[in-house]
């Protein structure tokens, strides 16, 4: 197996995969210097990483390639939370989707 690491940004929203077996999957699009890598990250690991990572999160992640050239995440650190500021909040401190609002 090949380790590697890798910084970039992610680009798309945490998409959970289910499996037949019962093991989440978790994908990822990560922009690396321009370039779209797709990653996944499967097991015990996913489920926290489902309540970290959102899209415009800075991530540094270490990673194997397993023997189907899919790029699997083994750990990762959050360098930067993607910022806030401008998006409507409801009362629980979720986020609302998009909608014209009177203000």
């Amino acid at each position: 197996m090949d380790a590697a690491m890798m910084t970039g940004k992610v680009v798309s929203d945490v998409k959970v995969i289910n499996t037949k077996h019962g093991y989440p999957f978790c994908y990822i699009a990560l922009d690396v210097n321009g370039k779209i890598r797709n990653l996944l990250i499967g097991g015990n690991k996913a489920f926290q990483f489902v309540y970290e990572v959102e899209k415009g999160t800075g991530l540094t992640v270490g990673y194997t390639i397993n023997d189907r050239k899919q790029l699997i995440i083994q750990e990762y650190k959050i360098d930067s939370q993607p910022t806030l500021l401008g998006q409507l909040w409801d009362y629980k401190g979720r986020r609302l989707p998009f909608k014209k609002s009177m203000f």
